[in-house]
């Protein structure tokens, strides 16, 4: 496995992207989440498949040969600017839970089918709230919710999202035995920038620091079928918290006892 290191410089233009919205980059994404059909370029939100996919081929632009989880534009773009900045954003990672018990006890295409049913579901009701995934990772979720692509109300399109995916009643391939998974949501700084291999070839987008080590620590606490949301998000979202729904939590890590909001 080679060794990533996270690129710097170019600051204040991935401030402007994450950040605030860089006005073409917005036109863009408003235009081509109006064409069908999902996988999408996870910066631009060009559509690969279907007649959105069609439409987009006429002009040039296709899924790139070093990395299709972006358009061959923004693969440009990405490899052209590398760089990252520190924006506040929301962050949700969903997890499978007892996946390695899951994967012993049905068939590897079962279990397949049940991991990629997971993320088609969640994808939809991410889309649906202006967040998007930034990776997958076996079977678990990376999303988020930049206010330069969501806008300013991102911590409360992370609770809808989050809300959005319990209500979707996921079961595992073949059975009507419900798929277990818990979610984290949090608020808070995120260095967000482009991760390149040992070489310097640009391998995608990822997000580094503390929020981000907390909002795994309370996925990974939630147990079947839960979400935990953390007082930042909350706040942000300028929203009480539902008093009847708070919790402590010791995680893993962390210093001290954590409160967050229980969704189940």
């Amino acid at each position: 496995m080679s060794d990533t290191d996270m690129q710097t410089g170019n600051e204040e233009l991935w401030k402007q992207i994450f950040g605030e919205g860089h006005p073409l980059l917005v036109k863009k994404q408003k235009r081509f989440l109006k064409w069908p059909n999902d996988p999408r370029c996870k910066l631009c939100y060009a559509p690969f498949a279907g007649l959105g996919g069609f439409l987009v081929r006429l002009g040039g632009l296709v899924p790139s040969d070093r990395n299709p989880h972006y358009c061959n534009k923004c693969d440009g773009f990405l490899q052209a600017f590398p760089g990252g900045a520190e924006v506040d954003m929301t962050v949700l990672i969903l997890d499978i839970r007892g996946s390695v018990d899951l994967s012993g006890r049905i068939s590897p295409k079962q279990f397949a089918d049940t991991v990629n049913r997971m993320r088609e579901v969640t994808s939809g009701v991410l889309a649906e709230n202006e967040g998007f995934i930034l990776e997958f990772q076996g079977d678990s979720v990376v999303a988020v919710f930049p206010p330069g692509f969501t806008g300013a109300n991102h911590a409360e399109m992370g609770i809808a999202a989050a809300k959005g995916i319990l209500k979707k009643s996921l079961t595992i391939d073949g059975t009507d035995e419900p798929l277990a998974i818990g979610i984290g949501v949090h608020t808070g700084p995120v260095y967000i920038c482009t991760v390149s291999a040992a070489g310097g070839n640009m391998q995608g987008v990822s997000i580094f620091g503390q929020s981000v080590n907390f909002v795994a620590r309370l996925s990974a606490s939630a147990t079947a079928g839960q979400a935990l949301i953390s007082p930042d998000t909350y706040a942000a979202a300028g929203i009480d918290m539902p008093q009847g729904d708070i919790v402590e939590v010791d995680l893993k890590g962390i210093e001290g006892t954590s409160q967050a909001v229980l969704l189940s």
